[in-house]
């Protein structure tokens, strides 16, 4: 019986996982406005029936590939304490991530360019979690300043330095992201600007 069970489980698994490969794939060469059913279940080559039965339904499939590939719903812990350095390393390794993933960057444009219900429960979700460790630096260190448009800006600065050098390959204030010398430059100064929150 327990054989019968895991062989479900295992293959009910294996059935998301390439659903989900198909959500990927199909972003990656067609764009987002390309996600439907019909490509999904021909990419994919799993039942359509499958997607309502494992994930309710397409905006439901699309929430679950979308929760598993952002950066702050998959990779933030926030402790009791988040100091200046848990900080820093947060913002450099986000800088990291969607520099060097081309999907994690299609996704962030996604989202600021439309009006999507599954985009704005996740930016909300993202949300939550970047307001509690503002409030648990902001706990820790006692900042006698607000910081919490300071965190603002540098998170919305490394969204649009990271995907306007992939994009457009060209420098911006005479930045070059796409070198690494011009990276280390900005994520230098980002740990300067979170030291001088005090």
């Amino acid at each position: 019986m327990d054989t019968k069970i895991n062989k479900r489980k295992l293959q009910a698994e294996q059935t998301k996982l390439k659903l989900m490969e198909a959500v990927e794939h199909i972003i990656a060469t067609e764009g987002f406005t390309e996600l439907k059913v019909q490509k999904i279940q021909k990419i994919s080559g799993i039942d359509k029936k499958l997607i309502y039965f494992h994930f309710g339904d397409l905006d439901g499939l699309i929430k679950e590939f979308l929760r598993s590939k952002d950066f702050w719903i998959n990779d933030v812990a926030v402790n009791n304490e988040v100091t200046k350095d848990t900080a820093k390393a947060l913002l450099r390794d986000q800088f990291s991530k969607i520099f060097q993933n081309d999907l994690l960057s299609q996704l962030i444009v996604w989202e600021i360019s439309a009006k999507n219900e599954s985009l704005l429960q996740i930016a909300e979700e993202r949300e939550e979690i970047g307001n509690r460790i503002i409030q648990a630096l902001n706990k820790s260190q006692k900042f006698k300043r607000d910081v919490s448009p300071v965190f603002a800006l540098l998170v919305a600065g490394i969204y649009y330095l990271t995907i306007h050098a992939k994009v457009n390959g060209s420098t911006f204030c005479g930045l070059n992201i796409n070198l690494a010398s011009d990276r280390k430059r900005l994520l230098d100064c980002v740990d300067e600007m979170v030291d001088a929150l005090d």
